[in-house]
């Protein structure tokens, strides 16, 4: 299932390019917002999910669904500009650094050697891959994916205050409405063309996009109930790996230096707390995993 998962989460890139240039992306994120709110927002109303948000959790809810709304335009466009393997690599390695740090500084998570030791690793692995890539991508590109990771990293650090208190469907569901509200309207206000659904390639692309990330999502939440979270986190990190393929396979991007040496130091940035605590037969919190 975990497995799976990372096979959905690795795909997002050929999506994101297969929807083309016709797709606005505020109109891409509030369409694929409603598809998933379609399926997800029933079965979390059929299963008693969604409980009122507690006055004293507001604050904390409302800073990761602030997050939440940056994580996908900037996503969505670093893999229209970037080699999909590149793109996971710089997401992924400021996905970790800022789950790290915002754990450390606002959940007063302790910073163990194992800890700095990872983010060390993931840091150097995102200058490499930044500093190597300059003189095939542009920057900009490389900073929105940069950005995505940090949105990303923030909404997942952060929605730790109400996973507590709510269910992980319910701060998904809660995620995709808010996606919902902010996209809807600034697609509008910039004039995007709305454009009329019809059974067509980009459409397909469309419908896999979000069948990809309601299946990804349930695949790693049910997954993780049946193996040590270490070892799921292990095999999550195929993700990177699949969108690299991905990207060689459907899209022939190039394999360069940065992204083996780069995806060497991330991966092994994100291996090292897994293989730890698989060492030391720990029992680890389940693996940071995005909402959206």
């Amino acid at each position: 299932m975990v497995l799976a998962s990372a096979l959905c989460f690795g795909s997002y890139g050929i999506w994101s390019r297969m929807l083309g240039k016709d797709f606005g992306i505020f109109y891409e994120g509030w369409v694929r917002s409603l598809l998933i709110l379609i399926v997800l927002l029933p079965i979390a109303l059929l299963t008693k999910n969604l409980k009122p948000i507690k006055k004293a959790d507001i604050p904390w809810f409302s800073v990761t669904m602030l997050f939440t709304v940056f994580t996908q335009v900037p996503l969505y466009i670093a893999y229209n500009h970037l080699a999909l393997g590149t793109t996971n690599l710089i997401f992924y390695s400021v996905f970790l650094i800022t789950s790290y740090l915002f754990g450390w500084v606002f959940m007063r998570e302790k910073m163990t050697i194992i800890k700095i030791i990872s983010l060390v690793l993931a840091l150097v692995g995102l200058a490499t891959t930044f500093g190597l890539s300059l003189g095939v991508f542009s920057v900009g590109a490389m900073a929105l994916a940069a950005f995505s990771g940090l949105a990303s990293g923030g909404e997942v650090a952060t929605s730790k205050k109400s996973s507590q208190n709510y269910s992980s469907i319910q701060i998904a569901t809660y995620s995709w409405i808010f996606i919902l509200l902010t996209h809807l309207p600034l697609s509008l206000l910039t004039h995007e063309v709305q454009i009329v659904p019809t059974f067509n390639l980009e459409w397909v692309a469309m419908i896999g996009y979000s069948v990809t990330g309601l299946a990804g999502f349930w695949l790693v939440i049910e997954g993780f109930k049946h193996i040590d979270a270490s070892v799921g986190g292990l095999i999550g990190l195929m993700e990177i790996i699949f969108a690299i393929i991905f990207g060689v396979i459907f899209f022939h991007d190039r394999v360069i230096l940065s992204t083996i040496i780069g995806g060497v130091l991330i991966i092994s940035a994100a291996m090292v707390p897994d293989l730890y605590a698989l060492m030391q037969g720990d029992k680890k919190d389940m693996a940071p995993v995005s909402l959206s």
